[in-house]
C-alpha cells in the first residue's frame, strides 16, 4: 500500500488569461525565476472566446501567496488573478488507473461514494481501466489502497481544477 504523507497547506491561485502562445511559458518562467514550486497546474479554454482558465496550486511552507499573485498579475496577458481559500472553491482531480485484474478493480469500485466517484471505463489487454474523480485527499486515499508494484499497470493523475463559489 502507498503511504499517505502529511498534506501541506495548499495555496490555490485562479487566473483568467489571454489564450495566446507563450502565456503558460511566461507564467512558468516567472515562477521558476522566483523559485516558486508549482505543485499542480491545469489550463483550459474557457466559456469566453480567446480566454483560458488556469488553476495553479503551490504547496510550500512559508510561501507569500500575495507576492506570487502580484508578480504574475504584472504580465500583460493576465486578465484577472486571485488567490482563493480551499473552502471557497469547488475542486476536483482525476485519476486514471490500469489495474492488473478484476479483483483489484472491484476493491476500488467499492470505494465509490458521494465524495469520490470510481468507475470502470474500459479494458486494455484484459486489464480494467478505472476513472476516479474527487477531491485530492480522496484521490490520495484511493491511491493508498493499491500496491503500486502488484496491482497497477499504469497510473496518471491530473492537476487540480477549481471554480470559485
Amino acid at each position: 500500500m502507498a503511504k499517505i504523507t502529511k498534506e501541506k497547506k495548499k495555496h490555490i491561485v485562479l487566473l483568467w488569461v489571454e489564450n495566446k502562445p507563450g502565456v503558460l511559458s511566461k507564467i512558468a518562467s516567472l515562477c521558476r525565476r522566483r523559485r516558486y514550486n508549482i505543485d499542480s497546474l491545469t489550463v483550459s479554454t474557457s466559456h469566453q472566446p480567446g480566454v483560458s482558465h488556469m488553476t495553479i496550486v503551490f504547496a510550500e511552507e512559508g510561501i507569500k501567496i500575495q507576492q506570487i499573485v502580484n508578480q504574475i498579475n504584472k504580465l500583460v496577458e493576465v486578465i484577472s488573478i486571485e488567490a482563493v481559500q480551499p473552502k471557497d472553491v469547488i475542486d476536483k482531480e482525476l485519476l486514471l488507473l490500469i489495474v492488473k485484474n478484476n479483483q483489484v478493480a472491484n476493491r476500488l469500485l467499492k470505494m465509490s461514494r458521494h465524495d469520490v466517484n470510481v468507475r470502470m471505463i474500459n479494458t486494455v489487454d484484459r486489464h480494467p481501466v478505472l476513472e476516479v474523480v474527487g477531491e485530492g485527499r480522496e484521490i490520495d486515499h484511493v491511491i493508498a489502497e493499491v500496491d503500486m508494484k502488484k496491482d497497477v499497470v499504469k497510473m496518471v493523475k491530473s492537476g487540480l481544477i477549481a471554480l470559485k463559489i
